[in-house]
């Protein structure tokens, strides 16, 4: 259960974390991805899961690989 709780709070962070690295503002990441604002703020406030369609979607936004990001959320968690 703690693992489940941990892994919520780690993945909205690293996405905060890779889009700000690249001076990507919310909005602009929603345009990039086809996702709203609100969600990806959502996502980065730790509000909502994303499926792994969304992560896909996010990381081609990113200009990283899926993996990338689930292996950062593993190595944190």
């Amino acid at each position: 259960m703690v693992l489940l709780i941990k892994l919520d709070s780690v993945f909205g962070k690293i996405l905060k974390s890779k889009r700000q690295s690249i001076n990507l503002s919310q909005e602009q990441l929603g345009l990039k991805s086809r996702l709203s604002r609100s969600y990806i703020s959502d996502l980065e406030m730790d509000k909502k899961d994303p499926s792994l369609f969304t992560i896909f979607k996010l990381a081609s936004a990113l200009q990283l690989k899926p993996s990338v990001l689930i292996d950062e959320v593993e190595d944190t968690i």
